[in-house]
This record gives C-alpha cells, structure tokens and sequence, in this order.
C-alpha cells in the first residue's frame, strides 16, 4: 500500500514539473514575440508618433522578462496584457 503510494506522488510529481517548465517555455516563446513587435513598433517610427507608449511597451516587456526569469508567471501575465495595451494603441498611433 505505501509503495503505490509512493509511486503515485512520484508520478504526480513529474507531472507538476513538466507543466511548470512547458509554462516557462511558452513564456519565453512569447517574450520573443513581443520583443520583435516592440521592434516593430520602432521601426515604423513608434518613438517619434507614439513616444509615450513605445516607452511604456519597452518598460513592460523589460519587467515581464523578469518576471518570466523569476518564473512568476501571474506576474508575467499582468504585464503582458499592459504590454498588449500600449502595443495596440502605439500601433493605431503610427498608422
């Protein structure tokens, strides 16, 4: 009886570390993403039309890295959506 146990909570166990590291991955697979359209963003001249939220899209992804490097991923995800906000309304302002 104790060793199904035991076998039970090792199981439970490896299954709760691959769903914490497939999260890290898809965060830092995310990151990525937005890194590239904060790029973007610049590029189509975010930094002159839309200073203020270029700014406030850089802040937020730099803190959402660190979130993401101290594994909070609730953390992460509150500044994704700021990070989604100030993206949006940047691009409505370059185009």
């Amino acid at each position: 009886m104790v060793k199904r146990i035991g076998v039970w909570v090792l199981v439970l166990g490896m299954a709760l570390a691959l769903c914490v590291g497939c999260a890290g991955v898809q965060y830092k697979k995310t990151y990525a993403d937005y890194e590239a359209r904060v790029q973007q963003l610049k590029d189509m001249g975010g930094e002159e039309k839309a200073p203020y939220e270029t700014a406030k899209a850089e802040n937020y992804l730099k803190t959402m890295k660190k979130e993401i490097d101290e594994n909070d991923w609730k953390g992460a995800k509150v500044f994704q959506e700021k990070l989604d906000q100030y993206l949006e309304l940047g691009m409505q302002k370059v185009q």
